[in-house]
């Protein structure tokens, strides 16, 4: 039984948001538990993770995951709230040791070309990174983990082709990662038709919360339409997990108002620290 981890479950503002006094926040201060969410990240082992954020440190810290055994690590784009590049810089022989080498970035130019220019060509930190350009439909293999990640274009702020969700294969376990993205491009909805995949997890943004959010970021009527069509391609089934995550409080929501809108239709709600065990079918 293998385990994916949702370290963080809030847009790049978090929840309660910085600097913000607005009846969602004020309430999550209150509430605290469920409410609190961190920038949204993911670890299926201390190996394997997406995202390292800003919130990252702190996720670690809570949840039990050293960063210095990260040997692969792929992110979906390079926004600050799922690339930090002050927590990279800890690598420099000069604040740690001991850790992995080389650390394995899988990710698309952006996010390559963010890196780069915050350390210069020079950086020790380079020296200790390894950069493998991800290409949209085409599935990078980590042999040694019994994982496959192939990057399908998202619907997010960019050039088109620059943000990504992951179809990941783990053994036999198939799983979607779909946050920071709208409603995805057709050219993504096709891959997904011609591939013919039963998702045992979906992660599905739910940015807008309870707003109709298409683009960009999804939520409300949205999150349904792209849930619904999973399942009408056959994607998911009674037996996937499916789950909203990514939430922001402009979507004007808590824990409970998400649950009260979607849990009705069999979707659960992401929070900061939810694990999702899943049979890869392999041996060990």
């Amino acid at each position: 039984m293998e385990t994916l981890t949702i370290l963080g479950s809030g847009a790049a503002e978090g929840i309660p948001a910085r600097f913000c006094d607005c009846p969602v926040c004020r309430s999550a201060w209150e509430n605290k538990g469920k409410d609190f969410r961190t920038t949204s990240a993911y670890a299926f082992s201390e190996r394997v993770r997406v995202d390292y954020g800003p919130d990252s440190y702190s996720q670690e810290l809570r949840f039990g995951f050293r960063s210095a055994r990260m040997k692969h690590l792929f992110f979906t784009h390079e926004h600050e709230d799922h690339l930090d590049t002050f927590s990279m810089s800890m690598r420099d022989s000069g604040f740690s040791h001991g850790f992995a080498v080389p650390l394995h970035i899988y990710a698309r130019p952006t996010v390559w070309n963010r890196i780069r220019t915050t350390f210069g060509k020079n950086s020790p930190v380079l020296e200790t990174l390894k950069f493998h350009l991800l290409l949209p439909f085409q599935a990078v293999e980590l042999p040694e983990e019994d994982m496959t990640f192939c990057p399908l274009p998202a619907n997010h702020y960019h050039i088109p082709g620059e943000a990504v969700v992951f179809a990941v294969r783990h053994g036999k376990a198939r799983i979607l990662l779909a946050n920071d993205t709208g409603y995805l491009p057709e050219e993504s909805w096709a891959w997904l038709e011609k591939a013919n995949i039963r998702f045992d997890i979906v992660i599905a943004d739910c940015t807008g919360a309870l707003l109709d959010w298409r683009d960009h970021h999804m939520g409300g009527s949205w999150q349904r339409a792209f849930h619904d069509r999973l399942r009408s391609i056959g994607a998911i089934d009674s037996n996937t997990r499916y789950v909203i995550n990514h939430f922001s409080h402009n979507g004007k929501a808590l824990h409970a108002d998400l649950e009260r809108e979607f849990g009705p239709d069999g979707i659960e709600v992401g929070y900061d620290g939810m694990t999702l065990p899943y049979e890869t079918g392999t041996e060990k």
